[in-house]
């Protein structure tokens, strides 16, 4: 079994990448956030892997990320969740949120990925809120502030300026805090955090 892969990044499509390695490229799954990462990558790169073998063929998926890997494993582990479909649910967003989303029973951060819905979100959440709880996944930062799909693109918008996801919780929390949770656009969110964060460079 190929638990990790380290060499330069070949070639970045939406669904997967090719890792080099000592002159053989390896085909790995990964989701559209970690495909964006290693486009901008330069240099060496290191992903955990996850090995699925079949009769047919040895798939890997992989992640920058060791405890998303961890999460992804227990994303497997629920009935009717296949690589693919635990790939889009990691898409939507960090595994560290979507971890809060099920240890807060909140149905509809994982409902909004295409192809889940609502039966197998609350699925998802009955069968993995114990493991969440118990396991300690849910990352020290806590839950994700609340306010829905908005606050979590903008969240996503702050680290892909370059920001750590605590320092863009905790902005967009303290904008939450500071206006009112009533509805707010990504761009006011993104705008408010910036503010309080200052101007940084894009990470590359």
């Amino acid at each position: 079994m190929i638990a990790s892969l380290r060499g330069e990044v070949g070639r970045v499509d939406e669904e997967s990448v090719v890792i080099e390695v000592g002159g053989v490229g390896y085909q790995v799954f990964v989701h559209q956030r970690t495909a964006a990462q290693l486009r901008a990558a330069v240099g060496e790169v290191r992903l955990d892997v996850h090995t699925v073998v079949r009769d047919d063929a040895i798939s890997l998926y992989g992640f920058l990320d060791p405890q998303e890997l961890v999460f992804f494993r227990h994303l497997l582990g629920v009935e009717r969740i296949g690589p693919k479909a635990a790939l889009a649910i990691l898409s939507r967003t960090e595994w560290g949120v979507l971890a809060g989303a099920i240890a807060s029973e909140d149905h509809g951060v994982l409902a909004a990925v295409p192809g889940i819905g609502v039966k197998t979100a609350r699925r998802i959440v009955l069968e993995l809120k114990g493991t969440v709880d118990q396991m300690g996944i849910v990352p020290p930062l806590g839950r994700a502030p609340s306010g829905g799909a908005p606050v979590e693109l903008a969240v996503e918008a702050l680290v892909q300026l370059g920001f750590s996801a605590q320092q863009a919780r905790e902005a967009v929390g303290a904008g939450l805090a500071a206006q009112g949770e009533e509805p707010h656009t990504v761009e006011e969110l993104v705008r408010d955090a910036l503010q309080r964060l200052g101007p940084k460079e894009v990470r590359r």
